[in-house]
């Protein structure tokens, strides 16, 4: 079992992904879609920062923030949705390959 982060992780954790899940229902314009999907953000980001995955977790909203911006570009929401999801995926993927260089 892992040894528990520092504080400052977990809160970190619990800001990015309930902030990314605030987001997606604040783009679907669904109320209760952004306080169910912002929870279980702040519950799973909670875990990812209690197992000290910081640097994985900036990996990922950098490819959130990039597939995001690209799919605004083509000026249709549902894209933008698509291509947010997809660049996230992808940049979780590679999070994990660059994280197994930096295993102690």
């Amino acid at each position: 079992m892992p040894k528990p982060a520092n504080k400052n992780e977990i809160y970190l954790g619990m800001t990015l992904i309930g902030t990314t899940g605030i987001l997606i229902g604040l783009v679907t314009d669904s109320p209760l879609l952004m306080v169910i999907a912002g929870f279980l953000g702040m519950v799973i980001g909670g875990f990812v920062g209690w197992l000290g995955g910081r640097r994985f977790m900036m990996i990922i909203c950098l490819g959130v923030l990039i597939g995001a911006y690209l799919g605004y570009r083509t000026g249709d929401r549902d894209i933008l949705i698509m291509a947010a999801g997809t660049g996230g995926a992808i940049a979780g993927f590679m999070g994990a390959q660059i994280e197994s260089f930096f295993k102690k």
